[in-house]
C-alpha cells in the first residue's frame, strides 16, 4: 500500500521531482530547491502514503562539484506518524 502511494506521488511529481522507494524504511526525493522545499515534498509524499510527517535524514547535491544548496538536490527521508515523533 505504501509503495503504491509513493509510486503515485512519483508519477504526479515526475515533471520536476523523482521519489524513489529505498530498502527498509527510507525513501529519496530528487528536487530543485533547498531544505524547505525538501521538507514540503517529503511531507506531501508521506501524507499521500498514509503517514503524517517526514523525518529528513539528509539532503545533498546530486552534483557534488556545485556549491551546497544549488542545482538538483537528493533528500533521503522516512515517513512516520506525527504522534510517534
Amino acid at each position: 500500500m505504501v509503495r503504491t502511494a509513493l509510486l503515485a506521488v512519483c508519477v504526479i511529481f515526475s515533471a520536476c521531482t523523482v521519489v524513489k522507494i529505498g530498502k527498509g524504511d527510507t525513501n529519496t526525493i530528487q528536487h530543485d530547491g533547498g531544505a524547505e522545499e525538501a521538507s514540503n515534498l517529503a511531507n506531501r509524499a508521506c501524507r499521500r502514503a498514509g503517514g503524517q510527517a517526514a523525518e529528513i535524514i539528509s539532503t545533498v547535491n546530486k552534483d557534488p562539484s556545485l556549491p551546497p544548496g544549488t542545482g538538483k538536490q537528493v533528500t533521503t527521508f522516512r515517513c512516520g506518524s506525527a504522534a510517534g515523533r
